[in-house]
């Protein structure tokens, strides 16, 4: 899966051709966890839209890195939610990142 972004949406490419949009303009919401997984930990954001739907995506994704790089520009992320994403332990509260 990849994730891909520009300045008006983001969309998840699976391999079955079918893609999950959502536009930044209708995210209410971004907050972040992370849960066990063999080997290790896998962490999320979550995109929570004005219209109820919800788009999840990973650090095991193409694209993350990407991604976190330009959140502050597409976002006025919380002071500090880098950190405390990379901080966490899973299955603890989840990070707020961004609220409207």
């Amino acid at each position: 899966m990849d994730i891909v972004f520009d300045d008006h949406e983001l969309a998840v490419k699976y391999d079955e051709g079918i893609d999950d949009i959502i536009n930044w303009e209708d995210v209410i919401r971004l907050t972040g966890y992370k849960v066990y997984s063999y080997p290790g930990e896998v962490t999320f954001l979550v995109f929570t839209t004005n219209k109820g739907e919800r788009l999840e995506v990973s650090d095991e994704m193409s694209g993350w890195l990407q991604l976190l790089g330009n959140l502050p520009k597409i976002f006025a992320c919380l002071p500090g939610w880098e950190d405390k994403l990379t901080e966490m332990q899973p299955d603890e509260d989840d990070v707020t990142v961004w609220e409207k």
